[in-house]
This record gives C-alpha cells, structure tokens and sequence, in this order.
C-alpha cells in the first residue's frame, strides 16, 4: 500500500496523477472562492473529488456489470467443458478445449479478456487517485499558504495526519481530547463497515441477478464465491489498518468511495433490472459481429496493399529486365553494323563512307 502511494513515480500513472491533480487543484480553487471560511476546505474537495473519478467511471462499471452477468452464465458451460478436459494435457485436446470454450464466448458475443479490459483501463485511474489525496499540497499549491482551518474536516482536526498520530498528540488540538480519541477509532471503524457493506451489497447483488436469470450456483465449491467470501473479511481488516495508519485523508476518501459505490450498485442494479439478458446477449452479439466485419475489412485492405506491392515491384523488375534487354540488343546491333561496315563490297556505299571516316581519321 505504501508503494501504492508513490504511484506518481509510475508510468501512465503519473501521467494520470498529473491530470487528476489539476482537477483537484480546481476544485479546491472554486470552493475557496464560494465559502466564506477555510474550515473544511481541503475534506470537502476530497468528497467532491472522489464523487467525480467514480462518476467518470460509471460507463465502464456498467459494463462490467453487464460482462458479469453474462459470465456467470457462461460459468457453467465453460466449466463442463473444462471437466471434459480435465484428465486430457495432451496439445490437441487442449486446442480442442479452446475452441469449444471460444464457441461458448461467441454464442454470449463475448471473449476470454471482456471482463479483464474494464479492470485494466481502471485501474490506473483508480492508482491515480491516492498519491494525490495522500500529497495533496503537491498537487494544490494554496494548501501551503493557507491556514490550518483547511485541514480541519468535521470533528476530524487535521486530514494530514493518521489517526494514530492525532491519538499521540490529543493534547494539542484545540478540541477535547476524548472527542479526539473517539474520532480517530470512529474514522478506520466506518471505514471498515463501508468498505464491507459495500462488498456484501455487490455480492448479495450478484446472487440475485444469478437466481433471477435462472443461473445455479454452489457456493460451496465455487472457487468466485469462496474468493469473494474471504474479500468481505480481508478487505474491511486491511481498510481498518491503512485508514488508522496514513492520513486522515486517505480515510475520508475510502469511507466516500465506498458509500459512492453502494449507490452506484443500486442505480445500476435497478436499470439493469429493466433490461432482459437475452437482449445484453443480443447486443454484444451485434457489436462483435460489427467488430469482426471491421477486422475482415482491414485484413483485405491489408491483403490488397501487400499484392499491389508484390505487383509492383514485379512489374519494375520487368521494366528493369526490358531495359537491361534492350541495351544488351543495341550492343548487339552496333555490333553487326561495325562488321557490315568493315565487310562492305568495293564500289558500294559502305565502302565509300569508310574511305571517307578514315581520310578524315587520318586528317586528325
């Protein structure tokens, strides 16, 4: 995690930490010019922030959900043909397994990667988002100048600090120390309880669409379920350390997202509600057939291009042969004519015009 903080320095990330970072710089800008105090400034543009990033990614997450549904139907004709397949290493069972499963991807218009695409075009925006909370002042110039009432968030006295340090310095806040004190438990608590209410509302989502679309699944042995089973614990524990462990920030921003996120799943739940899985299905079918077509379409451009340049040059190593054939026969003919010349009958024109060359030769 603390690596992840320093995702500035990565490639692409850093790029994307740089726009992300104008964006917060501008909505800290116009708060500070709409409020007539600095209290909460620098909280309530994480809030705001964080609002915005997740709704930039709301197309991508309903295609997610959308790729989701359809993959849990699929799960168990790919996993059948797994089990066909299971007891055969050999390569051309293997290959056969592919096919069958590559039928199945084209019988739902998906692929292997669809739901993977998604993940990785997040994921760097979602790396992006923490080195800039966590050194805001990088990123915020007026942070620097500004009082210290920006930091102050709630009943939270200072955002740039970790609950952990704010409990060793209780004593020096002008707020209560208990207040303090219950405050610093309070923050990586909700963190926790949001981040696990967030993870069981998608779950408890999933299995709903999956009965509701007629799909079985056994809990027991579904290797998705049992991950996801472990996440609702892990997730929550690791979000209770990190938030009591970096700055108070860091913990608004999980809390924020987390709370972004169950209404997102609701929003999204409802309006995929309204759309049948037969019609997902259909559409996706449509949209890699239409991507196919334009892969035919460049592929024959492509062929087409490649046998215009085999024909041409064919064709200039004809011409090249043609012309290295015809000074070849002209050679030739200087040739023949010399000897003509040089055989010419007494009396005949020839050998007058070469009694002429050579007086004029001998002249010289």
């Amino acid at each position: 995690m603390f690596t992840l903080l320093s995702a500035a320095n990565w490639p692409i990330v850093g790029q994307l930490a740089i726009v992300l970072g104008k964006v917060m710089n501008f909505i800290y800008n116009i708060l500070d010019n709409m409020l007539s105090t600095d209290e909460g400034l620098v909280g309530l543009s994480i809030v705001i922030y964080t609002i915005f990033v997740y709704t930039l990614l709301l197309p991508m997450t309903i295609k997610q959900q959308k790729t989701s549904r359809i993959t849990a139907i699929m799960n168990p004709e790919l996993q059948a043909i797994q089990k066909k397949y299971a007891n055969k290493k050999d390569q051309a069972s293997q290959l056969k397994m592919r096919e069958e499963m590559q039928r199945v991807y084209d019988k739902y218009g998906t692929s292997m990667t669809g739901g993977c695409v998604q993940i990785l075009i997040q994921m760097p925006l979602l790396f992006a988002l923490y080195p800039v909370i966590y050194q805001m002042e990088n990123y915020v110039p007026a942070i620097k100048n500004a009082t210290a009432d920006v930091q102050k968030f709630l009943s939270i006295p200072d955002l740039s600090m970790s609950p952990s340090q704010m409990i060793k310095m209780k004593d020096t806040f002008d707020v209560a120390p208990i207040f303090i004190t219950i405050t610093c438990i309070a923050l990586p608590v909700l963190s926790a309880l949001t981040q696990y209410l967030s993870l069981r509302l998608s779950q408890k989502i999933t299995d709903s669409a999956n009965k509701k679309n007629g799909v079985q699944t056994n809990n027991a042995n579904d290797v998705a379920a049992q991950t996801m089973k472990s996440m609702n614990i892990t997730m929550p524990l690791f979000s209770l350390w990190m938030v009591f462990s970096l700055s108070a920030g860091i913990g608004v921003y999980w809390i924020v997202s987390a709370v972004v996120r169950c209404i997102q799943q609701l929003i999204i739940n409802k309006y995929l509600d309204t759309i049948s899985i037969e019609d997902i299905i259909e559409k996706n079918k449509e949209k890699a057939e239409k991507k196919r077509a334009k892969r035919e379409v460049r592929a024959e451009k492509m062929n087409e291009m490649a046998q215009m340049n085999a024909k041409n040059i064919e064709s200039s190593n004809n011409k090249s042969s043609k012309s290295t054939l015809s000074n070849k026969e002209k050679v030739e003919k200087l040739q023949r004519a010399e000897a003509s010349r040089n055989n010419a009958k007494a009396g005949s024109l020839a050998s007058k015009a070469n009694m002429v060359k050579k007086y004029n030769d001998d002249k010289k």
